[in-house]
């Protein structure tokens, strides 16, 4: 039987009421863990899983030099946003994994004479996502053994030694002084600059802040420039180093090393973020 106009409409409307809503439910708040993994102690053929997630850096520090570092399966998109460091990686997917997606990175190290390849699995998990993961290669306590060291005097990893052996530090001591030129930072806040001077080299220090909400910053090269700004050549013997990439909300140093054959001459430099376009500008005073 077919209901008059005015009752159909009402009929309909009653359904439109009473039809449930859907509403999207906000994504779960995942666990950020830490873990440490010993790559000798897995089963031959184990796998190493990392759970990532958009939004959250997860940094991978290794005990050995990274040589290579390239990601599988990304096709002809950009998946993962990726930092390289001598050793360490930051990893960053730019979308959700979908359930079951694994993404192989593979990892070429270096140990003295030995390359290794490491294999990591990039996952997704509903409710946990790493964001520091510490990779050995083997035990700490077996590494002594598997390595014997060459005859000759003992070698300790001590900077300030290996400075008065390299004849750095002279019987003029270091003279330390702030930096009197530009340090100005482009999407980063520079403080503390200080110059590090010997009898033979010179060492600028700063330190950078990097903004909360910002990705983890890290340096990876350093340029010269002419006095217009324009990139000028004859910078690979510049180096530039740090402990660790900086997080968003942190602060950590950084040095530039001067050339010898330069350390006389006016600094007139940018340090470069690796993979993007932050950067620090510094620049002697014109006399």
């Amino acid at each position: 039987m077919r209901l008059p106009f005015p009752l159909h409409r009402a009929a309909v409307g009653a359904l439109l009421v009473w039809c449930p809503v859907v509403v999207a439910q906000p994504p779960v708040a995942r666990v950020r863990r830490e873990q440490q993994l010993v790559l000798a102690e897995r089963p031959a053929g184990g796998e190493l899983e990392l759970r990532v997630a958009p939004g959250v850096p997860t940094m991978v520090r290794l005990d050995a030099d990274v040589e290579r570092a390239e990601l599988k399966g990304e096709g002809l998109g950009r998946i993962v946003r990726m930092d390289v460091a001598v050793r360490s990686l930051v990893l960053e997917p730019l979308r959700e994994l979908a359930p079951g997606e694994r993404l192989p990175l593979e990892v070429l190290l270096v140990q003295g004479s030995v390359r290794v390849r490491l294999l990591l699995l990039l996952v997704a998990h509903p409710t946990e996502v790493d964001t520091r993961v510490d990779v050995e290669l083997r035990p700490r306590s077996a590494r002594t053994g598997l390595e014997p060291e060459p005859p000759g005097p003992r070698r300790e990893d001590d900077p300030f030694s290996r400075f008065v052996l390299s004849e750095e530090l002279g019987k003029s001591g270091v003279t330390v002084t702030l930096f009197d030129g530009i340090a100005v930072g482009t999407g980063v806040l520079v403080t503390k600059t200080r110059s590090f001077q010997t009898g033979r080299r010179r060492i600028l220090a700063f330190e950078v802040f990097n903004p909360v909400g910002a990705r983890p910053w890290l340096v990876s090269d350093v340029v010269r420039l002419s006095p217009t700004g324009r990139v000028l050549g004859g910078a690979e013997r510049w180096t530039v180093d740090m402990l660790a990439p900086i997080e968003p909300g942190g602060r950590g140093r950084v040095v530039v090393a001067v050339p010898e054959e330069e350390s006389g001459v006016p600094v007139r430099v940018e340090v470069r973020e690796k993979g993007g376009g932050r950067s620090v500008r510094l620049e002697d005073r014109a006399e």
